[in-house]
Parts: structure tokens; C-alpha cells; sequence
């Protein structure tokens, strides 16, 4: 079984939301040596949207699994998005992973090196409340549940990166 660090290093980076074009997405990741990769998705984007719409209707399920999980249901992660350094309406989504919740707000920790984010960084602990993420998961035996966003991002991976995933990870539908 992989751990949540080894998902994080396939494709569980930060995502903007800004004015580019998943589809040409060669030119909108950013490559970043011993970091996942960042991907541009522009902001209109209904896949994307959708997905996120999906995590927030689901929102309450995931909290009451991970106040009261069972042993086979580990690595749970939410995925928050934060104001940009550039300003506007930019955001960069971060994985957010060693969580508990209080009733009224999520705590946990970055899991990602923020990009473009002067006022966050790694391992720093954070807390805000559910309503503000923009998806979730967790391992159940070793399967990704949840994960609305990266079921959108494998979609679209080139057919070599998609591969090397699957060899490593399934969602449970």
C-alpha cells in the first residue's frame, strides 16, 4: 500500500484557478524538482467546478468519517484554496493533511510547497472551517475515496503518467 506522501508526489499539487485552458495543459504545469507539479486550470472550467461543487455536497459524510474512522480508513486530506500573491482572483488550491475537526473548523497541515503564496509554506499548520475547502480524501484499503479534483486531473494526464497512476492507485467508486 502507498502512502498519501507517494500520492502527493504523482499529482496532488496546488492548483490555480485562473484564466488558462486545462486542454493545452503543457503549457500551463509547472515542473518542480522533488515537488508535484502545479496545474493551471482556468476558472470556468465545468469539470473542475463540478468536481469541486461534489466535495462540498459531500463535505459533511467526510467529516463524520474522519471524527470516527475505521482502521482501514487512513490519510485524509482537504484541499483548500488560498488568495494568490499576484491578488485578483486567483487561488491556489492546497492539500491540507493531519487533520482533525473540531466540530467548527478543520485543523491540519500544508502538504504542498506553495507557488505562488508568500504567506504559507510546508508542514505550517492551519485551521479553517469546511466550508471553505475544495475537495477531500482518504485512503479505504489503500483506495482513494473522495478525491473530485484529482478523479478530474487523472482524466486528463497524459496516457504515460495516467499509467504509471493506475499501477499505483484505484478510487473506490
Amino acid at each position: 500500500m502507498y502512502s498519501r506522501n507517494v500520492l502527493f508526489s504523482f499529482f496532488c499539487a496546488a492548483v490555480f484557478v485562473s484564466g488558462c485552458n486545462r486542454k493545452s495543459a503543457d503549457s500551463h504545469v509547472i515542473h518542480r524538482e522533488g515537488e508535484p507539479d502545479v496545474i493551471n486550470i482556468d476558472s470556468e472550467d465545468a469539470e473542475m467546478n463540478d468536481a469541486i461543487a461534489q466535495a462540498r455536497q459531500t463535505t459533511d459524510t467526510f467529516l463524520q468519517i474522519l471524527t470516527d474512522p475505521k482502521p482501514n480508513q487512513t490519510d485524509f486530506s482537504v484541499k483548500r484554496p488560498y488568495p494568490t500573491k499576484t491578488g485578483g482572483t486567483r487561488k491556489e488550491h492546497i492539500w491540507i493533511s493531519h487533520l482533525s475537526y473540531d466540530g467548527r473548523f478543520l485543523h491540519g497541515t500544508v502538504g504542498d510547497e506553495p507557488v505562488n503564496i508568500s504567506n504559507l509554506k510546508s508542514s505550517e499548520p492551519v485551521s479553517f472551517p469546511p466550508n471553505e475547502l475544495s475537495d477531500w480524501m482518504y485512503l479505504e484499503d489503500g483506495r482513494i475515496v473522495g478525491g473530485y479534483t484529482i478523479r478530474v486531473l487523472r482524466k486528463h494526464m497524459p496516457s504515460k503518467e495516467a499509467a504509471d497512476f493506475d499501477r499505483h492507485f484505484q478510487f473506490k467508486q
